[in-house]
């Protein structure tokens, strides 16, 4: 579920470019209200084995930094807030006044898949997530708050799209006389490959420089959608599945450079 701000068009680029959001604020300070076991902490970034849930609801995570900074977007993954028919309002706060992001103020999602907010960059020094309603108290694995890299040009598919990435590995249980008595899931996961051609050098040395290093570096998980615009419900909570690198693929500087992204994520797609 791709949430786009009233008014957001993109800041350097239209949305049907794809963003990447990687760049996030590792200084905020969350509260450890929670459910005995799941404390707001748990929901900060990257790990998915840990989850926030409150212990009563209304609820509200929060996340405070020293000071203000700009934020264009702010990933929800690997919750269960369709299942639990939530209502969730997305704020911020900035000279002391705390008000919904334009069109978050009351979000009520259809499933379980990631949440993505993206947004004209706004000077914020709290963001908050409140769940207004639910039928349950619902748990959330993962809030990621930055700075969406906007890239310069459209992804393409070399295979399947996000929402048919399934990769699902069952185990058959057959009698020794040859039936079949049913089966398991053994694993289970989401699979997608997006490339970008014609890409400048400079953004090669530059911006894609800086998101290798966090890709091939230890955190790298990131939120990604590939057309935010055209394509609303294609976003995943993923990770690189080999070593994040450029090519040069025709010797134009200002349109050479290729990136092919081989990503694994989470698979709530149901």
């Amino acid at each position: 579920m791709i949430v786009i701000s009233s008014g957001f068009q993109g800041s350097e680029y239209p949305l049907t470019h794809g963003r990447v959001c990687w760049n996030w604020y590792r200084d905020g300070t969350v509260s450890s209200a929670g459910a005995a076991g799941f404390p707001q902490v748990n929901a900060l970034p990257p790990r998915t084995d840990t989850a926030w849930r409150p212990a009563s609801l209304p609820a509200t995570w929060t996340s405070t930094f020293p000071d203000a900074r700009d934020i264009s977007f702010i990933g929800i993954a690997k919750h269960d807030l369709g299942t639990q028919n939530a209502t969730i309002n997305i704020q911020y706060r900035v000279g002391g006044v705390t008000q919904s992001f334009p069109g978050a103020g009351a979000l009520t999602p259809q499933d379980d898949n990631p949440i993505l907010l993206l947004t004209v960059p706004t000077a914020a020094d709290l963001i908050s997530i409140t769940v207004t309603s639910a039928d349950s108290e619902p748990t959330i694995s993962v809030i990621m708050i930055g700075l969406a890299d906007e890239w310069p040009q459209p992804f393409t598919w070399p295979g399947r799209p996000i929402t048919e990435g399934d990769q699902i590995r069952f185990e058959n249980t057959i009698a020794v006389n040859g039936n079949w008595l049913g089966r398991s899931v053994a694993s289970d996961g989401l699979g997608f490959e997006l490339q970008m051609d014609h890409a400048s050098e400079e953004w090669r040395q530059t911006k894609l420089k800086a998101f290798k290093a966090y890709a091939n570096g230890n955190d790298a998980a990131f939120f990604i959608a590939p057309r935010p615009n055209d394509y609303p419900e294609e976003v995943s909570y993923a990770w690189a599945t080999s070593v994040v690198t450029g090519g040069r693929s025709m010797p134009n500087k200002s349109v050479s450079t290729s990136v092919t992204l081989s990503c694994q994520g989470l698979r709530p797609y149901v």
